[in-house]
Parts: structure tokens; C-alpha cells; sequence
């Protein structure tokens, strides 16, 4: 990218970084630990809230039982919503609105993966705005105080959704839609490590990588004197490293996966106060293109961005490395090297590819001019790259055809 160019970038970006200083995150409830669902009616009551409609995932048997008992035994009558797919799209968020509104409810309790928890907070910014469609609310910030409380109990760890400030919804044909704003954060979390007890290991695969992505990224974004962001990070990445992959082979303990669920917030509030870098671009991008699977999206291009940033990111990745517990001893070109390598290392033992496949050449030249507007200025990266040089980051890691062509 021309010197110019990227002046004007960096100069963009510091009224970036400067909102984000001064906009506080908004508050949220907090809830962990194991029985945590219990203290559900409580958290109700305190709120006034008598009808929340309860969005439930498909394949959530044992949490839906703790779930649902928890509102019963505080007598809260509630309104169940379980017309959900796997992937829940924008035409599920405005049909949830529809139930929600139709029901008369005043809340919404969202009990799944974060493609569900987005789904929910998407409804609710539809029913906030008057049943805008999501497509109209997309790629703008969603505030006001209309927007009903939404309780988030997730089921699988890593995405942040119950933290973030945002929402990614499929919009039905591959590709995703995007809402941010404050009225996005869920007024309130419940961390239960029980509620994962039947989250199959592709989707902790998923959201571990996925969770991986947000606390590395958030940590190079924020700057060296915003001690509690890179804190936040730095704790995200540890717990990440220290659980993952136990959690991947054998379900973990219930202490392993309550760990990845306050990883997951932790990576959620860092990335809220830091934002992203070329890495989140890309896979956003590759997403909404293709609507390849996130996990080996983040798999495949988180180390190979940070590989490309070269020295620009040596020392933080050197640093985050030791603050983690990646990596111990070598030097800063050592540490970091080591720090991608661990990564990769990650991701292959959790079988996620080490390519991505199918991808044309037209949909890598999209994939790079979505990612590069998506980037800059917004998001704060240790360099500034064009859309040609994403393009290029894209063609590296995509799998190569047979005959050479």
C-alpha cells in the first residue's frame, strides 16, 4: 500500500482507537460456574421480566431440561421457541422477532452456540427497531434502549457471543450480514460449564479457534499503555491454550470447559475494547463469499496473517507468547515463530484442514476487496495492507488445483 495511503489509514485509525477509549462497554450481568442456570429466575425477578421467549438450538437436550426447570422452579412462564436450524439465518432472527412479538413476551433467553446467541440478538434488534429486517439494520451500529434484554446461555465456548458488541447472521445464500452496536451486548450471561455436556467437539473445534482468533488479534490491536485489554487477552489465550484440546479429545472436566467459557468472554471484552485486524477481515470475508466452515477458516488464516505482519508483530507475539504460557524460552523472533507455530499445531491435532478447498479465483479477489474494506480503517493492525495484498495472503492459503493450474 502507497505511503499516502496508509497515512491516511493510520490517521483514520486513531480516531478509531480514541472512540473505543471513550465509549464503555456496556454492562452486563455475570453468571459462572457450574449451576450458574439456577440463579435464572433470581436474575428475572430482579428485572421485572415475566415472559422471555426461550430461543433453543437443535441438539441441546440435557441443557434445555436444566434450562427450562430452572424458569419453572421460580414459576416464570415462558414461551418456547425451538424452530432452529444448525445455521440460523436472517429469516430465523425476523421469525423469531415475529414469536416474540406475537407471544407478548418482554425478554429473550438465548440457549445455544454463538450462531444462535447473534440469531437472538439480531431478533432483538429487529424488535427494537420496529421489525426492520436484519439486512436494513446490517453494516451500522444498532442502538437504543427499545430493544428488549436478551439473557445469553451458551453452550459452546470460544465465538464471545454472549460478550461482543456484534452479530454475524447468514443471510440464507453463503454469505453472512453483520450488526454492531452497544444494544448488541446481552444484558445478562450465564456461564454454566453444564450447559456444554452436549456440545459435540466440531463445534468446540469451532469455537475454540474461533475465541483463539478474537484474544490474539484483540492483544495486537490494543495499544502498549491499555494494560487491562492486552490483560484480558493475554488471560483469554492462556485459558484457550491450557483447555482446548482437552476439551476437543475427550469432553474435558467440568472445570476445563467452564475455563473455556470464561475464555471465550474474556477474548468477547477485549475484542470489544480493541477491535480486529487483517485475520477477522478475512475470515468475515471468506464467510460472506463462501460460507466456509469458521473453524478452518481461523485454522488456516489467523497463523498465516500473522506470519505475513512479519517484524511489525514480532515483539507482541513474542510477548504474548511468554504471558500466555505458549512459549517460554528463545528470542523475540523465536517466541513469536513459536507462538504461530503452536497455533497451527492446535489446529491440525483437532483436525481442522490445512488449506482452504474450493475457493475460485474470482471468489479470492472478493474475498480480499471485502476484506480490505472491512479493514481499513476500522480495524487497527500491526501493518496496513491493500486489497492486493490480502489478495495475495488468500492465494497462499488456498489449496492448490491438481494439475498445477
Amino acid at each position: 500500500m502507497g505511503m499516502g495511503t496508509t497515512v491516511r489509514v493510520r490517521a483514520a485509525q486513531l480516531f478509531v482507537r480514541l472512540g473505543r477509549h471513550m465509549r464503555r462497554a456496556g454492562a452486563q450481568h455475570l453468571e459462572t460456574g457450574q449451576g450458574a442456570v439456577f440463579a435464572l429466575g433470581q436474575l428475572m425477578r430482579d428485572r421485572r421480566l415475566k415472559a422471555p421467549l426461550v430461543v433453543i438450538g437443535a441438539g441441546e437436550a440435557a441443557a434445555r431440561y436444566k434450562l427450562l426447570n430452572a424458569l419453572s422452579e421460580e414459576d416464570i412462564t415462558s414461551t418456547v421457541y425451538d424452530k432452529v436450524p444448525d445455521r440460523p439465518t436472517a429469516a430465523d432472527a425476523e421469525a423469531m422477532a415475529t414469536a416474540y412479538q406475537s407471544a407478548g413476551c418482554d425478554s429473550l433467553i438465548a440457549l445455544g452456540d454463538g450462531a444462535l446467541l447473534d440469531a437472538v440478538k439480531a431478533a432483538a434488534a429487529v424488535c427494537g427497531k420496529r421489525g426492520r429486517p436484519v439486512r436494513a439494520l446490517a453494516h451500522g451500529r444498532v442502538s437504543g434502549r427499545r430493544i428488549p434484554p436478551v439473557i445469553a446461555a451458551p453452550t459452546s465456548s470460544g465465538s464471545g457471543a454472549e460478550s461482543l458488541e456484534l452479530a454475524a447472521v447468514a443471510d440464507g445464500k453463503g454469505g453472512y450480514l453483520f450488526l454492531e452496536g452497544g444494544a448488541l451486548m446481552p444484558d445478562v450471561a450465564l456461564l454454566d460449564p453444564e450447559l456444554m455436556a452436549d456440545a459435540p467437539r466440531e463445534k468446540l473445534a469451532e469455537a475454540g479457534m474461533n475465541g483463539l482468533c478474537w484474544a490474539v488479534e484483540a492483544y495486537l490491536a490494543a495499544s502498549r499503555g491499555d494494560s487491562r485489554t492486552r490483560g484480558l487477552a493475554v488471560e483469554a489465550a492462556e485459558l484457550f491454550f491450557a483447555s482446548l484440546e482437552s476439551c476437543w479429545n475427550s469432553g474435558g472436566t467440568l472445570r476445563e470447559r467452564g475455563d473455556i467459557l470464561s475464555a471465550s468472554r474474556l477474548a468477547g471484552r477485549a475484542a470489544n475494547a480493541a477491535g480486529a485486524g487483517y485475520a477477522r477481515a478475512l475470515i468475515r470475508a471468506a464467510q460472506s463469499v463462501c460460507g466456509l466452515p469458521f473453524a478452518g477458516l481461523c485454522g488456516v488464516i489467523l497463523p498465516a496473517v500473522l506470519e505475513k505482519y512479519g517484524i511489525s508483530a514480532r515483539d507482541d507475539l513474542a510477548e504474548l507468547a511468554v504471558m500466555a504460557d505458549a512459549v517460554e524460552e528463545g528470542s523475540r523472533e523465536d517466541r513469536a515463530t513459536a507462538l504461530i507455530a503452536r497455533i497451527r499445531a492446535l489446529a491440525f491435532r483437532m483436525g481442522l484442514p490445512e488449506e482452504l478447498e474450493g475457493v475460485s479465483a474470482q471468489q479470492a479477489a472478493a474475498i480480499a476487496n471485502r476484506a480490505a474494506a472491512m479493514a481499513n480503517p476500522r480495524y487497527i493492525s500491526p501493518v496496513v495492507w491493500s486489497a492486493e495484498e490480502c489478495h495475495d495472503l488468500i492465494l497462499s492459503v488456498c489449496a492448490k488445483p491438481e494439475d498445477g493450474t
